[in-house]
């Protein structure tokens, strides 16, 4: 047996021995400027040692004390019935069933049960009952079950029930219960309202600001989705067909908020030889003016030869910047066209076929890489 584990059994034991004394004690509050204490329940201060009040507390192994305010260090634990004000340090856990205002720092976790303010640094897990005011620091995870006023950084997981007006960074997700202000992690959930968050996956109730992730979600967006899918539920959603100078027949999605969205296309040039396909993604903004509507965007496509729609070769890349008007006839239908300007960027052709007409801007080529500019136009239908 490993000499922590016989430290473990023994103060377990210790414990087992004089918590029920101390449980069913009762004794008028004192104050004691300074107190010893080997492990809980056993130290400089008599049963129900909860009565009294310390500015310096030394336990030696582990400590049971009513306050502190002042100084608490336990190689171990730290235990303290009310409220601590000041610093606590322990080897493996602080533990304080009020309120705590000051510095706790623990190698394990830190556990309150009331409010906090100023600092918690935790090895592994800070948790507080109450309402947060500060910063959280934790190996793990900073678990506060109402509101956060300040900073949450984790190396897993914060996570906060109600409120966070501050800042949430973890290594891996951020979940609040209610409304907060910015999020930094792989995963970020905010069940009210939100005005950043920035990571892979993005879930707001309310999104107020900018969402940056790869997939965004939120239940209605008043601001900035930018990520490669954006999804909300009262946002945009529309279904377009179109033609322009440079491939007949297009067919895509508009997804987002009610003025930013990403555009998904596939579109295919049966006229002239060789046949060309191509795939696109690309962002907007959409401005109404009932029953008129600006969408401006830039979309990137890969053009191939043939039905491939990617191309396995070198780069074939044509990069639309659309400038679209809209007349909404029905709210299921609308009529769209406007001009576009094209650059065309390729190491395998000139680019001059790959327009039926336009209006050549810039040809040039460097190296290996051709590079191609005109205006265009585009028409078409939007749908839903």
């Amino acid at each position: 047996m490993r000499n922590s584990e016989r430290i473990c059994i023994l103060v377990v034991s210790i414990m087992a021995l004089f918590m029920p004394s101390v449980i069913s004690a009762q004794a008028e509050p004192v104050h004691r400027p300074v107190s010893v204490s080997f492990v809980p329940g056993f130290g400089s201060n008599g049963p129900p040692y909860t009565h009294v009040t310390s500015n310096f507390s030394l336990n030696i192994i582990g400590g049971l004390i009513g306050n502190i305010e002042g100084c608490e260090i336990g190689s171990v634990l730290n235990i303290d019935k009310g409220h601590v004000t000041g610093f606590q340090a322990a080897g493996v856990g602080n533990f304080a069933g009020g309120d705590v205002a000051g510095l706790q720092i623990a190698g394990l976790i830190d556990v309150v049960g009331g409010e906090f303010s100023v600092a918690q640094i935790a090895g592994v897990t800070n948790v507080v009952r109450g309402d947060f005011e500060g910063a959280q620091l934790a190996g793990v995870a900073n678990i506060t079950l109402t509101h956060v006023t300040g900073l949450q950084l984790a190396g897993v997981m914060n996570f906060a029930l109600g409120d966070v007006t501050g800042v949430q960074i973890a290594g891996a997700g951020n979940m609040v219960g209610r409304n907060s202000t910015v999020q930094i992690g792989v995963v970020n959930i905010a069940l009210g309202e939100t005005y950043t968050q920035a990571g892979v996956v993005n879930i707001a109730g309310h999104a107020r600001g900018l969402q940056l992730g790869v997939v965004n979600v939120a239940t209605d967006h008043d601001g900035v989705p930018i990520g490669i899918v954006s999804i909300v539920k009262n946002g945009q959603f529309h279904v377009n067909a179109w033609t322009d100078e440079s491939s007949l027949l297009n067919v895509g999605i508009k997804l987002g908020s009610k003025h930013v969205y990403n555009v998904y296309a596939v579109g295919l040039q049966p006229l002239g030889s060789p046949l060309r396909s191509r795939l696109g993604l690309g962002i907007g903004g959409h401005i109404p003016a009932d029953p008129f509507f600006l969408d401006i965007d830039a979309v990137g496509y890969n053009v191939s030869e043939g039905l491939i729609f990617w191309s396995q070769e070198g780069l074939n890349m044509l990069n639309k910047l659309r400038i679209t008007a809209g007349w909404q006839i029905s709210p299921k239908l609308a009529v769209t066209a406007g001009p576009t300007i094209n650059v065309w960027v390729s190491t395998e052709e000139d680019g001059s076929d790959i327009p039926i007409f336009d209006l050549a801007l810039y040809e040039g080529r460097s190296g290996n890489t051709w590079t191609r500019i005109w205006a265009g136009f585009s028409a078409g239908v939007q749908l839903f």
